[in-house]
């Protein structure tokens, strides 16, 4: 079994090579070295994209998933409100209340922030990958040449350095990896890290804060759905009432006054 850590290293490095690869192929000209404000950005977007992940499993250690997931999605939000003072993005009332209900949809999926108040620093590490990944976002969100793909493989790169940098510094590496378990290693590095990263920050620059903010919470949303239909775990009335409550406050936010 793998610790949060060698995890993270494995979808990094995975998902990093697989982008090269496509770089490769496609002949990515990587336009964003022409100018170094773009290459800044992307060093650094990548570092805090590492660090929000190492914050996040080391929260997923101490205080559970359930909790940690809740505080990592802090970060949309706390994005989204930054957003007028490094955008000058204009918050409407509309997208407020659409983010308001959205974020008490993400408290209903994940339960009651409770539990051992001794765990105080599972909490910290949760809220510090919320912060980091809003980071992340108003970073990449200042990138202008940089296409998609140069994008997402100069920030993995830069978080599997990071990580690895981390790892050396802390014990050494020592993976171990057997038989079946490669599967989901791969799927994690491929689709999970590699494919949802390009598609996420490909993206992020076409697109408003506040719209990458409420679309972010969807994912916690098919983490509750896809755990019931695969892996059968039970959905609460509670839970039900989340997911209506963040598909609703997305939509609301998106679609209100357009149709």
């Amino acid at each position: 079994k793998l610790s949060s850590i060698e995890i993270i290293l494995m979808r990094t490095i995975i998902g990093s090579i697989v982008l090269i690869t496509a770089c490769i192929i496609h002949k990515e000209k990587f336009k964003c070295l022409r100018d170094k404000r773009d290459c800044i950005f992307l060093l650094l977007a990548g570092l805090t994209l590492g660090g929000g992940w190492i914050f996040l499993f080391e929260a997923y250690r101490v205080v559970g998933v359930s909790i940690s997931t809740m505080l990592y999605y802090l970060g949309p939000m706390i994005a989204m409100l930054l957003s007028p003072i490094f955008f000058k993005e204009k918050l409407t009332k509309v997208k407020i209340i659409g983010a308001i209900v959205v974020f008490i949809g993400v408290l209903l999926l994940n339960g009651k922030l409770a539990g051992d108040a001794t765990k105080v620093y599972g909490i910290f590490c949760g809220i510090m990958s919320g912060v980091l990944y809003a980071v992340t976002v108003i970073l990449n969100k200042n990138v202008r040449l940089a296409s998609g793909m140069e994008n997402t493989t100069c920030q993995l790169v830069s978080s599997f350095v990071l990580v690895f940098i981390f790892m050396m510094a802390t014990g050494g590496i020592h993976i171990k990896i057997e038989g079946t378990q490669w599967i989901p290693v791969l799927w994690i590095g491929l689709l999970n890290t590699g494919l949802s990263c390009f598609f996420y920050y490909s993206t992020i620059s076409k697109l408003p804060i506040s719209t990458v903010a409420i679309f972010s919470y969807l994912d916690p949303v098919s983490a509750v759905i896809l755990s019931a239909l695969i892996l059968h775990e039970s959905l609460s009335i509670v839970q039900v009432v989340g997911v209506v409550f963040v598909i609703g406050g997305a939509a609301f936010s998106q679609l209100y006054k357009k149709v």
